[in-house]
């Protein structure tokens, strides 16, 4: 029994190898591109404060403190959904919006659930918006066996950054300050 080998004409070789490089580079720069950094609650940067106090009853969440200093003014919101969201601040200056801050935490968590929180985050913003810089990592131990740590890290696009970080102050266990924060800012 006598097997034949068959080839293809090089045209054929050339439109292929084409083909493919086309598929496989779009496959790379969809896997590649992170998507775009939204405004939470359907906001824009420069919003005036009306804004997002008219939402608020319609919306379920309450505006519960306003802080006014100089040209700058801040709001405090509860009632906003979210995992362990404790409460959320709204930052505007000359009466336009340019950050917002979500503040994290659950008083049953220890150090380790503050952590795999923050580390969730981390992954899931990495893998949305691309990997992120890390801003800081530190810890020391203050006086009197204080441990304080910090990290950050910050995912940006032209239109928004996004930083998110764990801070904790911790004598023994029982004694701890722990928080994870969660930043939109405009560029």
């Amino acid at each position: 029994m006598k097997i034949e080998s068959r080839t293809l004409p090089k045209k054929s070789v050339s439109f292929l190898s084409i083909f493919f490089f086309i598929i496989l580079s779009f496959l790379v720069e969809a896997r590649a591109k992170p998507h775009e950094i939204k405004i939470p609650l359907g906001l824009a940067w420069g919003d005036g404060s009306e804004k997002l106090e008219a939402m608020a009853r319609p919306g379920g969440f309450s505006v519960t403190h306003r802080e006014e200093n100089s040209n700058k003014t801040i709001l405090t919101v509860h009632g906003l959904l979210g995992t362990a969201l404790q409460e959320s601040l709204f930052f505007f200056q000359n009466n336009a919006l340019i950050e917002i801050e979500y503040r994290y935490g659950d008083s049953s968590w220890k150090g380790a659930g503050y952590q795999e929180f923050f580390d969730a985050f981390r992954r899931m913003y990495d893998t949305k918006y691309g990997s992120g810089t890390q801003l800081i990592h530190m810890s020391s131990t203050r006086q009197k066996d204080i441990v304080i740590s910090l990290t950050g890290y910050q995912w940006s696009d032209p239109c928004s950054i996004l930083d998110l970080y764990y801070y904790s102050a911790a004598f023994g266990e029982e004694n701890s300050y722990r928080l994870v924060s969660l930043h939109y800012k405009a560029p």
